[in-house]
Parts: structure tokens; sequence; C-alpha cells
């Protein structure tokens, strides 16, 4: 589901960056900043990157078992689970062009800021099983932003994060299936 989730929302960032900007080219890419082996990730320069950085799960609605009738016998579903995602979006600009890096990260809070609610009647291609996305701006200390860049074996660039509420996973499959009581059955009495 996350795979599917993030490219809508990089797409619909992207032409709102486009838009605004009037840019040509597209600027939002979906990507890691440094590659497993320590390389660089993006190809070129002037980019804005949407990378995941965490996934939690959402304590404040804890689901339980999912039992439903289904004919005559009771299917016990597997309980939902609500995931939060952490983003960060950082403008990759080459030195020369810092203050345009900056620029990008302004547009990219404006965007957040004018459409912090995706559903799938605002937000086409998101699925219709999505109920709601919401975005919050997330708040690090220097610390915090030194911990994340160390941690991705990146140097700071202009950079914002949010946290992506609430992507719901659920099961479709039958876990398992307990046939319904259809009434006692005591030896010895009649009808």
């Amino acid at each position: 589901m996350i795979h599917n989730v993030l490219p809508v929302i990089a797409s619909e960032l992207n032409d709102y960056l486009k838009s605004r900007f009037n840019a040509v080219e597209d600027k939002v890419i979906l990507s890691n900043i440094i590659d497993q082996d320590g390389s660089v990730a993006i190809e070129g320069s002037n980019k804005v990157v949407i990378t995941l950085i965490n996934i939690a799960e959402e304590t404040m609605i804890k689901a339980n078992s999912n039992q439903h009738l289904i004919g005559s016998s009771y299917v016990d579903f597997a309980p939902s689970i609500s995931v939060n995602l952490t983003l960060m979006i950082s403008a990759y600009f080459s030195p020369k062009n810092y203050v345009e890096s900056l620029r990008f990260i302004s547009g990219v809070i404006y965007f957040f800021q004018s459409k912090p609610l995706f559903t799938s009647q605002n937000t086409p291609g998101l699925s219709q099983n999505i109920d709601k996305l919401h975005f919050d701006l997330l708040s690090l200390t220097p610390h915090e932003l030194m911990n994340l860049f160390s941690m991705m074996g990146a140097k700071y660039t202009p950079s914002v994060v949010y946290k992506m509420k609430m992507l719901t996973f659920s099961q479709d499959n039958i876990v398992d299936e307990i046939p319904a009581i259809q009434g006692l059955n005591v030896e010895g009495e009649t009808s």
C-alpha cells in the first residue's frame, strides 16, 4: 500500500511545484538521498526528494479482532493496523542554487499548508479504500536533524519533515472460520 500512496503524493506535489514555479521538468522524486554503497542516489541535481524515514504503528486507535457473520459461520478477519509514515522532503540542489532550494522548500510547506488532508475525492489516483491521509509538519531540533542525516549517510540539505497519518492496512483474506452456534441440542429433550 505504501508503494501506491507515496507516488500519488509525490505526483501531486510535483504538479503543484511545476505550476507554482513555472518549471518545465519534473522536480519531485521519491528516493533515498544516499544508496546503500554510500554513493548519491539522485541523478542530476535541483530536485525535491521525498524519503520515507520511519513507519510507526498508530497506537491511539487499536483495532480489535473483526468477526463477521457470513452465511451460517462467523468469519474471523485479522484486525486492521494503522500506521503513520514519517517523510523527509529535501531540496537536493547544486551549491550555486542554494536560494532556489530554499524557494522550493517554501513551496513544499505552502503545498501541505494548503492541502493537509488527502482523500480519494480530492486526490485523483488515491485508492478508494483509503479514507484519509493527514500531513502534520514535525519540528526537529538541530540535534535530531544531525542524527537523521547521519543515519542516512548524507550531508544536510534544506529539508522539512512531515508525519503522514493514518494509512490503514486491513486483511482481506479470511484468517479463521468458526461455525455459528445453531442451537443447543440437549440429550433427552423432545420438541
